[in-house]
Parts: structure tokens; sequence; C-alpha cells
């Protein structure tokens, strides 16, 4: 009797599961019929299009909308849908901005967005998103969106060609880090950062494939450049953090 009770539950657990599977496979429906609507500017039936993609993708990893996160998803395989999950929390991010009454759920969206950004081939462009719409001024909450643009583009602590030529944890490295804060205070310095988020990680990948052009970059060109950049930059930068 136990032996017949277990087979009708995984049985019952199995159509289930293919009942979810199926679903799942709906899934980019809703997400594109999401973004007709936000095109169209018809905003609730965005919202509605994009909370039934977040929620299938919820069931299909057996968790609730709200505790999605990129652990679920390969990222190399899944770079994909990482990047249309970032865009869908950015856009329900503005939707919920519209109404004060749902600031709660523009943060946590945000939240999402920054989640979904961070640490990602396509955490730049996301930035770019974010000051772009900082920039025209569209925003009801601007504090929580330039929050946001911060925490993705300027405290991120990945600096790509720094990180090539000397590691991760290197002081010089941290420097640079450092200077990166200060000169985000300035337009021009966010421009600058903008620059070279754009185009450092490309470099850093072609010289990835290549091991003596890598060596011999980092031997003549960027090791040299960078160490006297930082010579002249410390004493500036460990002064303002002093100060500060």
């Amino acid at each position: 009797m136990a032996k017949k009770k277990a087979d009708a539950k995984d049985l019952k657990d199995e159509k289930k599961r293919e009942q979810v599977v199926e679903l799942y496979r709906t899934r980019l429906t809703h997400l594109k019929r999401a973004q007709v609507f936000v095109k169209e500017d018809r905003m609730a039936q965005a919202v509605d299009s994009y909370n039934k993609y977040l929620g299938i993708l919820a069931l299909y990893f057996d968790t609730t909308e709200d505790r999605l996160t990129p652990s679920l998803f390969d990222a190399e395989k899944d770079m994909t849908e990482l990047l249309l999950i970032s865009h869908a929390y950015w856009d329900l991010a503005k939707a919920y901005d519209r109404s004060p009454n749902l600031q709660r759920d523009c943060l946590r969206c945000l939240e999402q967005f920054m989640k979904f950004s961070i640490g990602f081939k396509y955490q730049h462009v996301n930035a770019q998103i974010i000051r772009k719409f900082n920039n025209k001024k569209q925003a009801h909450n601007p504090k929580a969106f330039e929050a946001a643009y911060h925490k993705i583009q300027i405290s991120a602590k990945r600096c790509y060609v720094a990180t090539m030529c000397f590691g991760f944890e290197h002081e010089k490295t941290e420097v640079l880090r450092h200077f990166k804060l200060k000169i985000a205070k300035h337009e021009l310095g966010l421009d600058f950062i903008d620059f070279y988020y754009t185009h450092s990680p490309r470099l850093v990948d072609f010289l990835s494939q290549k091991p003596v052009l890598k060596f011999a970059f980092n031997t003549f060109i960027a090791r040299p450049l960078l160490s006297t950049f930082v010579f002249l930059i410390r004493p500036h930068v460990y002064n303002q953090k002093t100060h500060s």
C-alpha cells in the first residue's frame, strides 16, 4: 500500500513537473508582449506580462519571484536569459517609479536589476541605460536610480586592465579603484569611466586569446604606464581618502 502511494505521488509530481516545463516554454511570449507594451507606453499591461514572465521562471526553479538570483542560472549558457531578466526588472523599476505608492516595489526591482547586472559582460551596457535615463531626468526618485548607477558602474571593484597586469588584490589596482571613485564625482570623469568600461573588456578578452601578445603588452606597455600613473596619483588619492 505504501509503495502504491509513493508511486502515485511520484507520478503526480512528474505530471506537475511536465506542466511546469511546458509553461516554461511559453515564458518568452510573455516577455515579448511586455516589451511591446513598453514601446506603446501601456505600462500596466507591461507590468502584468513581465510579472508572468518572471513568475514562470520562479516556478521553473521552484522558488518565488523575489528570490530569483543569478546563481540559479548557468552564467555562460544562460547569458541571454540573464540579460533579459535584468531588462525586465529595469522596465518594472521604471514603471513602479511612476507611482509614489509603489516606491518600495521600484527599489526592490532596482536591487534585482543590479543583482542581474554586476559581474556580467553586459554590466557596462546596463549602467549606460541608467545613466541615460538619469540624464533625461525622468525618475520620480532620482536618488535611487543614481545610487543604482553608482553601484553598477562606479562601486564595482572590477578593473580589467589593472587586474590583468597586477592582479585583483594588488595595491596598484586598489589605488586605481580609489582614483575611479574620485573622478566619478565629475561629468568628464564619468565619461572616462564609461569609455574605459566600453573598451577595456574587449581588449582583455582579445589579449587572453593571444598569450604572446598579452605578455608583450603587459611587460612593455601596460605595466610601465600604469605603474608611472599610480606613482603620480597615489599621494593625491590617499590624501583625498584621509580628508573624506
